[in-house]
Protein backbone atom coordinates (compact mmCIF):
# COMPACT_ATOMS: atom_id res chain seq x y z
CA UNK A 1 0.00 0.00 0.00
CA UNK A 2 1.26 3.36 -1.16
CA UNK A 3 2.27 5.11 1.85
CA UNK A 4 0.28 8.95 1.75
CA UNK A 5 2.47 12.30 1.52
CA UNK A 6 0.93 15.86 1.89
CA UNK A 7 2.18 19.06 -0.43
CA UNK A 8 1.00 22.39 0.93
CA UNK A 9 0.56 24.04 -2.48
CA UNK A 10 -0.26 27.92 -3.20
CA UNK A 11 2.31 29.56 -5.15
CA UNK A 12 1.97 31.74 -8.01
CA UNK A 13 5.36 32.75 -8.59
CA UNK A 14 7.70 29.54 -9.91
CA UNK A 15 6.65 28.91 -13.29
CA UNK A 16 7.30 25.62 -14.54
CA UNK A 17 4.66 25.66 -17.81
CA UNK A 18 6.82 28.65 -19.09
CA UNK A 19 9.13 28.92 -22.16
CA UNK A 20 12.03 29.11 -20.37
CA UNK A 21 11.60 25.43 -18.51
CA UNK A 22 14.24 23.72 -20.21
CA UNK A 23 12.59 20.13 -19.10
CA UNK A 24 9.95 18.56 -20.88
CA UNK A 25 7.02 19.31 -19.28
CA UNK A 26 4.47 16.77 -20.57
CA UNK A 27 4.29 15.08 -17.90
CA UNK A 28 1.67 17.79 -16.77
CA UNK A 29 -0.43 17.70 -20.31
CA UNK A 30 -2.96 15.23 -17.71
CA UNK A 31 -3.01 17.86 -14.91
CA UNK A 32 -6.51 18.88 -13.42
CA UNK A 33 -6.73 22.82 -14.39
CA UNK A 34 -7.90 23.77 -11.04
CA UNK A 35 -4.11 23.27 -10.27
CA UNK A 36 -3.19 25.91 -12.34
CA UNK A 37 -3.36 29.65 -11.41
CA UNK A 38 -4.04 32.64 -13.55
CA UNK A 39 -1.23 34.84 -14.17
CA UNK A 40 -3.60 38.18 -13.62
CA UNK A 41 -5.55 37.73 -11.09
CA UNK A 42 -3.25 35.05 -9.62
CA UNK A 43 -6.18 32.81 -8.51
CA UNK A 44 -6.45 29.35 -8.81
CA UNK A 45 -8.45 28.61 -12.13
CA UNK A 46 -10.76 26.57 -9.93
CA UNK A 47 -11.77 29.68 -8.68
CA UNK A 48 -11.85 31.52 -11.81
CA UNK A 49 -14.32 32.40 -15.20
CA UNK A 50 -14.48 28.89 -17.08
CA UNK A 51 -12.31 29.87 -20.10
CA UNK A 52 -9.65 31.18 -18.16
CA UNK A 53 -6.14 30.30 -19.20
CA UNK A 54 -3.64 29.26 -16.18
CA UNK A 55 -0.48 28.02 -15.67
CA UNK A 56 1.51 25.42 -13.18
CA UNK A 57 4.09 26.32 -10.95
CA UNK A 58 6.94 24.34 -8.79
CA UNK A 59 4.84 23.54 -5.98
CA UNK A 60 2.30 21.86 -7.84
CA UNK A 61 4.68 20.61 -10.73
CA UNK A 62 6.78 18.71 -8.29
CA UNK A 63 4.07 16.71 -5.94
CA UNK A 64 2.33 15.81 -9.92
CA UNK A 65 5.13 14.65 -11.37
CA UNK A 66 5.56 12.53 -8.10
CA UNK A 67 1.63 11.07 -8.86
CA UNK A 68 3.22 10.39 -12.40
CA UNK A 69 6.47 8.05 -11.69
CA UNK A 70 6.24 6.75 -8.06
CA UNK A 71 3.40 4.07 -7.54
CA UNK A 72 4.52 3.76 -4.24
CA UNK A 73 3.79 7.58 -2.83
CA UNK A 74 0.11 8.45 -3.03
CA UNK A 75 0.11 12.33 -3.35
CA UNK A 76 -2.25 15.00 -1.50
CA UNK A 77 -2.13 18.47 -2.53
CA UNK A 78 -3.63 20.52 -0.29
CA UNK A 79 -5.19 23.95 -1.26
CA UNK A 80 -4.76 26.77 1.41
CA UNK A 81 -7.90 27.05 1.94
CA UNK A 82 -8.54 22.99 2.35
CA UNK A 83 -6.07 22.87 4.93
CA UNK A 84 -7.17 21.36 8.48
CA UNK A 85 -5.24 19.50 11.14
CA UNK A 86 -7.81 16.58 10.34
CA UNK A 87 -6.65 16.87 6.68
CA UNK A 88 -2.57 16.44 7.66
CA UNK A 89 -3.45 14.12 10.00
CA UNK A 90 -4.12 12.32 7.32
CA UNK A 91 -1.00 11.80 5.99
CA UNK A 92 2.34 10.18 6.64
CA UNK A 93 4.22 13.76 6.26
CA UNK A 94 2.76 17.22 4.52
CA UNK A 95 5.99 18.99 2.99
CA UNK A 96 5.62 22.98 2.77
CA UNK A 97 6.02 23.26 -0.20
CA UNK A 98 4.09 26.59 -1.37
CA UNK A 99 1.98 28.02 1.42
CA UNK A 100 2.93 28.09 4.78
CA UNK A 101 2.01 30.51 7.69
CA UNK A 102 3.82 33.83 6.58
CA UNK A 103 1.33 33.69 3.49
CA UNK A 104 -1.88 33.72 6.41
CA UNK A 105 -0.44 36.79 7.70
CA UNK A 106 -2.14 38.95 4.84
CA UNK A 107 -5.01 36.57 5.26
CA UNK A 108 -5.86 38.41 8.45
CA UNK A 109 -5.52 37.61 12.48
CA UNK A 110 -8.20 35.05 12.34
CA UNK A 111 -6.22 33.07 9.78
CA UNK A 112 -3.07 33.65 11.03
CA UNK A 113 -4.17 32.31 14.48
CA UNK A 114 -5.70 29.20 12.99
CA UNK A 115 -2.81 28.28 10.70
CA UNK A 116 -0.53 28.54 13.39
CA UNK A 117 -2.22 26.34 15.59
CA UNK A 118 -2.51 23.96 12.90
CA UNK A 119 0.86 24.32 12.09
CA UNK A 120 2.12 23.92 15.48
CA UNK A 121 -0.28 21.37 16.43
CA UNK A 122 -0.54 18.52 13.56
CA UNK A 123 2.87 17.08 14.30
CA UNK A 124 3.72 16.08 11.13
CA UNK A 125 4.43 18.95 9.07
CA UNK A 126 8.35 19.28 7.25
CA UNK A 127 10.23 21.05 8.35
CA UNK A 128 9.03 20.94 11.83
CA UNK A 129 7.19 23.92 13.58
CA UNK A 130 10.62 24.36 15.12
CA UNK A 131 12.74 24.67 12.31
CA UNK A 132 9.96 26.70 10.65
CA UNK A 133 9.41 29.13 13.67
CA UNK A 134 13.90 29.76 14.21
CA UNK A 135 13.17 30.66 10.43
CA UNK A 136 9.69 33.03 10.74
CA UNK A 137 11.39 35.01 13.83
CA UNK A 138 14.95 36.30 12.19
CA UNK A 139 16.37 37.15 15.70
CA UNK A 140 16.59 33.35 16.50
CA UNK A 141 18.80 32.55 13.17
CA UNK A 142 20.43 35.45 12.64
CA UNK A 143 21.82 35.76 16.59
CA UNK A 144 22.28 32.10 16.70
CA UNK A 145 24.46 32.69 13.13
CA UNK A 146 26.40 35.87 15.04
CA UNK A 147 26.59 33.31 18.15
CA UNK A 148 28.80 30.85 16.06
CA UNK A 149 30.76 33.12 13.39
CA UNK A 150 28.56 33.27 10.58
CA UNK A 151 29.05 36.76 9.16
CA UNK A 152 26.59 39.21 8.98
CA UNK A 153 26.02 43.05 8.11
CA UNK A 154 25.67 44.69 11.38
CA UNK A 155 22.53 44.37 13.03
CA UNK A 156 20.30 45.62 15.39
CA UNK A 157 17.02 43.89 16.73
CA UNK A 158 14.23 45.73 17.68
CA UNK A 159 11.16 44.24 19.45
CA UNK A 160 7.75 44.64 19.83
CA UNK A 161 7.12 46.45 23.14
CA UNK A 162 10.78 47.68 23.96
CA UNK A 163 11.32 50.29 20.85
CA UNK A 164 10.44 53.67 20.08
CA UNK A 165 11.50 55.53 16.73
CA UNK A 166 14.10 58.09 18.56
CA UNK A 167 15.60 55.06 21.00
CA UNK A 168 16.24 53.16 17.68
CA UNK A 169 17.34 56.22 15.94
CA UNK A 170 19.67 56.56 19.18
CA UNK A 171 21.31 52.63 18.62
CA UNK A 172 21.62 53.34 14.86
CA UNK A 173 23.53 56.46 15.42
CA UNK A 174 25.95 55.22 18.40
CA UNK A 175 27.06 52.16 16.14
CA UNK A 176 28.10 54.49 13.68
CA UNK A 177 26.11 53.89 10.71
CA UNK A 178 25.26 56.67 8.00
CA UNK A 179 22.36 54.50 5.96
CA UNK A 180 20.20 51.81 7.04
CA UNK A 181 18.03 48.90 6.22
CA UNK A 182 14.61 47.99 7.94
CA UNK A 183 13.09 44.77 7.31
CA UNK A 184 10.87 42.45 9.16
CA UNK A 185 9.79 38.91 11.01
CA UNK A 186 6.85 37.33 9.87
CA UNK A 187 7.10 39.31 6.39
CA UNK A 188 7.28 38.27 2.94
CA UNK A 189 7.45 39.74 -0.91
CA UNK A 190 9.98 42.65 0.68
CA UNK A 191 6.81 44.11 2.07
CA UNK A 192 8.09 46.30 5.00
CA UNK A 193 11.66 47.11 3.50
CA UNK A 194 12.95 50.70 3.82
CA UNK A 195 16.00 52.10 3.03
CA UNK A 196 16.77 55.28 5.08
CA UNK A 197 19.42 57.58 6.17
CA UNK A 198 20.35 59.20 9.92
CA UNK A 199 20.90 62.47 8.66
CA UNK A 200 16.73 62.14 6.26
CA UNK A 201 15.44 60.84 9.66
CA UNK A 202 17.01 63.37 12.13
CA UNK A 203 15.32 66.02 10.07
CA UNK A 204 11.59 64.28 9.52
CA UNK A 205 11.35 62.32 12.60
CA UNK A 206 8.00 61.43 11.42
CA UNK A 207 9.46 59.07 8.81
CA UNK A 208 10.38 56.59 11.93
CA UNK A 209 7.49 57.48 13.79
CA UNK A 210 5.34 56.80 10.71
CA UNK A 211 7.00 53.81 10.27
CA UNK A 212 6.56 52.13 13.47
CA UNK A 213 2.57 53.21 13.33
CA UNK A 214 2.42 51.15 9.92
CA UNK A 215 3.93 48.35 11.31
CA UNK A 216 2.96 48.62 15.21
CA UNK A 217 2.32 44.92 15.09
CA UNK A 218 5.16 43.50 13.79
CA UNK A 219 7.24 41.56 16.12
CA UNK A 220 10.38 42.44 15.07
CA UNK A 221 12.26 44.67 13.08
CA UNK A 222 15.53 43.48 12.00
CA UNK A 223 17.32 46.73 11.01
CA UNK A 224 21.06 46.79 9.38
CA UNK A 225 23.91 48.87 8.48
CA UNK A 226 22.94 49.50 4.53
CA UNK A 227 25.94 47.59 2.78
CA UNK A 228 27.31 49.47 -0.46
CA UNK A 229 28.35 46.90 -2.81
CA UNK A 230 25.36 44.60 -2.31
CA UNK A 231 23.34 45.84 -4.83
CA UNK A 232 26.38 46.37 -7.12
CA UNK A 233 27.79 42.39 -6.55
CA UNK A 234 25.95 39.10 -7.16
CA UNK A 235 23.38 37.85 -4.15
CA UNK A 236 24.22 34.35 -4.20
CA UNK A 237 20.99 31.95 -3.32
CA UNK A 238 22.73 28.39 -2.46
CA UNK A 239 19.95 25.72 -2.31
CA UNK A 240 20.49 22.66 -0.14
CA UNK A 241 18.73 19.45 0.98
CA UNK A 242 19.92 16.94 3.47
CA UNK A 243 22.45 19.64 4.25
CA UNK A 244 24.12 19.12 0.85
CA UNK A 245 24.50 21.36 -1.58
CA UNK A 246 22.19 21.10 -4.82
CA UNK A 247 22.54 24.01 -7.47
CA UNK A 248 22.70 27.87 -6.60
CA UNK A 249 21.62 31.11 -8.85
CA UNK A 250 22.92 34.46 -8.62
CA UNK A 251 20.91 38.03 -8.89
CA UNK A 252 21.92 41.18 -8.94
CA UNK A 253 18.70 44.01 -8.05
CA UNK A 254 17.74 45.57 -10.80
CA UNK A 255 18.76 49.35 -9.12
CA UNK A 256 22.14 48.32 -9.90
CA UNK A 257 22.26 46.94 -13.74
CA UNK A 258 22.43 49.15 -16.68
CA UNK A 259 19.36 48.89 -18.23
CA UNK A 260 17.08 48.39 -14.59
CA UNK A 261 16.34 44.68 -15.39
CA UNK A 262 17.14 42.17 -12.61
CA UNK A 263 20.12 39.87 -13.47
CA UNK A 264 20.13 35.99 -12.71
CA UNK A 265 22.25 33.72 -13.66
CA UNK A 266 22.85 29.76 -12.71
CA UNK A 267 25.20 26.87 -12.94
CA UNK A 268 28.78 27.93 -14.09
CA UNK A 269 27.76 31.65 -15.04
CA UNK A 270 28.31 31.66 -11.55
CA UNK A 271 31.16 33.13 -10.97
CA UNK A 272 33.77 31.04 -9.09
CA UNK A 273 34.50 33.26 -5.97
CA UNK A 274 30.93 33.83 -5.42
CA UNK A 275 29.50 30.55 -5.46
CA UNK A 276 32.37 28.86 -3.70
CA UNK A 277 32.21 31.92 -0.55
CA UNK A 278 28.60 31.12 -0.59
CA UNK A 279 28.98 27.47 0.29
CA UNK A 280 31.42 28.12 2.73
CA UNK A 281 28.80 30.49 4.54
CA UNK A 282 26.04 28.33 3.52
CA UNK A 283 27.64 25.47 5.37
CA UNK A 284 28.35 26.94 8.44
CA UNK A 285 24.90 28.72 8.68
CA UNK A 286 22.85 25.48 8.33
CA UNK A 287 24.70 24.39 11.69
CA UNK A 288 22.76 26.24 13.77
CA UNK A 289 19.60 25.20 12.48
CA UNK A 290 17.44 22.93 15.16
CA UNK A 291 17.16 18.91 14.50
CA UNK A 292 15.08 18.18 12.06
CA UNK A 293 12.96 15.05 13.35
CA UNK A 294 10.12 12.60 12.29
CA UNK A 295 6.46 12.70 13.79
CA UNK A 296 7.45 10.19 16.04
CA UNK A 297 11.17 12.00 17.45
CA UNK A 298 13.50 10.01 15.45
CA UNK A 299 16.10 13.00 14.08
CA UNK A 300 16.23 13.14 9.79
CA UNK A 301 18.74 15.10 8.06
CA UNK A 302 17.16 18.59 7.23
CA UNK A 303 14.88 19.07 4.19
CA UNK A 304 15.01 22.33 2.00
CA UNK A 305 17.00 25.05 3.34
CA UNK A 306 17.85 28.11 0.63
CA UNK A 307 20.85 29.70 2.13
CA UNK A 308 21.02 33.94 0.76
CA UNK A 309 24.68 35.34 0.70
CA UNK A 310 25.73 38.93 -0.21
CA UNK A 311 28.72 40.71 -0.87
CA UNK A 312 30.29 43.85 0.70
CA UNK A 313 33.18 45.16 -1.22
CA UNK A 314 33.84 49.07 0.33
CA UNK A 315 34.28 50.58 3.67
CA UNK A 316 31.06 50.28 6.29
CA UNK A 317 30.79 52.40 9.31
CA UNK A 318 29.86 50.00 12.02
CA UNK A 319 32.34 50.96 14.83
CA UNK A 320 32.37 47.07 15.72
CA UNK A 321 32.99 45.80 11.90
CA UNK A 322 36.31 44.55 10.68
CA UNK A 323 35.85 44.22 7.21
CA UNK A 324 38.17 44.84 5.05
CA UNK A 325 37.69 48.15 2.56
CA UNK A 326 39.99 47.03 0.11
CA UNK A 327 38.26 43.44 -0.78
CA UNK A 328 35.22 41.14 -0.36
CA UNK A 329 33.44 40.69 2.38
CA UNK A 330 30.79 37.77 1.73
CA UNK A 331 28.00 37.37 4.58
CA UNK A 332 24.23 35.98 5.46
CA UNK A 333 21.71 37.79 4.20
CA UNK A 334 19.00 35.26 4.59
CA UNK A 335 17.55 31.87 5.16
CA UNK A 336 14.93 30.20 3.69
CA UNK A 337 12.96 27.23 3.90
CA UNK A 338 10.82 24.78 1.34
CA UNK A 339 7.87 27.30 0.65
CA UNK A 340 10.91 29.68 -0.96
CA UNK A 341 11.15 30.05 -5.13
CA UNK A 342 12.79 27.42 -6.64
CA UNK A 343 14.18 29.55 -9.67
CA UNK A 344 13.36 26.48 -11.89
CA UNK A 345 12.54 28.48 -15.27
CA UNK A 346 16.01 29.78 -14.68
CA UNK A 347 18.12 26.94 -14.66
CA UNK A 348 19.88 25.16 -17.03
CA UNK A 349 19.01 21.47 -16.21
CA UNK A 350 15.29 20.34 -15.52
CA UNK A 351 15.31 19.91 -11.44
CA UNK A 352 11.53 18.98 -11.50
CA UNK A 353 12.54 15.06 -11.20
CA UNK A 354 15.45 16.20 -8.96
CA UNK A 355 13.39 17.88 -6.54
CA UNK A 356 10.60 14.86 -6.63
CA UNK A 357 13.00 12.27 -6.26
CA UNK A 358 14.19 14.48 -3.03
CA UNK A 359 10.85 14.44 -1.60
CA UNK A 360 10.15 10.68 -2.11
CA UNK A 361 13.42 9.37 -0.60
CA UNK A 362 12.66 11.56 2.58
CA UNK A 363 9.26 10.09 2.41
CA UNK A 364 10.64 6.77 2.49
CA UNK A 365 12.65 7.48 5.38
CA UNK A 366 10.57 9.15 7.65
CA UNK A 367 8.32 5.78 6.86
CA UNK A 368 11.02 3.90 7.70
CA UNK A 369 12.08 5.98 10.90
CA UNK A 370 8.25 5.60 11.99
CA UNK A 371 8.31 2.16 12.27
CA UNK A 372 10.70 2.45 14.95
CA UNK A 373 9.98 3.13 18.38
CA UNK A 374 9.02 6.18 19.10
CA UNK A 375 11.56 9.00 20.64
CA UNK A 376 10.48 11.89 22.17
CA UNK A 377 8.89 14.28 19.32
CA UNK A 378 9.00 18.02 20.44
CA UNK A 379 6.00 19.33 17.96
CA UNK A 380 2.85 17.08 19.19
CA UNK A 381 1.98 15.81 22.30
CA UNK A 382 1.99 12.19 22.82
CA UNK A 383 -1.80 11.93 23.05
CA UNK A 384 -2.01 13.55 20.07
CA UNK A 385 1.26 12.31 17.69
CA UNK A 386 -0.39 11.23 14.24
CA UNK A 387 -0.54 7.27 13.59
CA UNK A 388 2.78 5.84 12.04
CA UNK A 389 1.93 4.71 8.20
CA UNK A 390 2.21 1.46 9.39
CA UNK A 391 -0.91 1.84 11.85
CA UNK A 392 -2.85 3.85 9.40
CA UNK A 393 -2.65 1.12 6.54
CA UNK A 394 -3.63 -1.49 9.10
CA UNK A 395 -5.81 0.53 10.60
CA UNK A 396 34.95 25.02 8.52
CA UNK A 397 35.56 27.84 11.20
CA UNK A 398 35.49 31.48 9.31
CA UNK A 399 37.58 33.60 8.79
CA UNK A 400 36.14 36.78 9.78
CA UNK A 401 34.01 37.80 12.56
CA UNK A 402 31.47 39.74 12.09
CA UNK A 403 29.86 42.65 14.28
CA UNK A 404 27.75 41.79 16.88
CA UNK A 405 23.77 41.63 16.56
CA UNK A 406 22.27 43.06 19.62
CA UNK A 407 20.15 40.55 21.96
CA UNK A 408 17.03 41.79 23.38
CA UNK A 409 17.59 45.23 24.77
CA UNK A 410 15.81 46.07 28.22
CA UNK A 411 14.43 48.91 26.23
CA UNK A 412 15.03 50.93 22.87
Amino acid sequence: MPIKVGFLIGKDTDLVEDAKYVGDASFLDDLPDKYRVDPESKEYLKNCEPGTKGFAHADVAIPWYIHKNFPDVEVDMIFPEDITLKRLRSNLVNFVIGYDVINSVFEGPERYDQMTRIFKGCGNIMPSWKVQDFIYYKSKYMQACIDSGVPMAPTILSFKGQRTPAGLLKQIKARGWKTFVMKQSMMAFSLGFRKLTVEECENDPKILRDYFKDYADCPEYVVQEAIEGFTRNWETRVFWFNGEFLYAIANKAAVSTEDGQERIVTGDDIPEEFLENAKRIGREALKVLPQLTTPNGHPVPMTLIRTDIGCSDSPIHDKDANWDPNGKTFFLNEIEYGGTTYFVRHLKFDCVPMWAELYVKKSREIHEKMQEAPAEAEDAPKAKRPRTQAAVQKKPALQKKPAAVLRRPASA
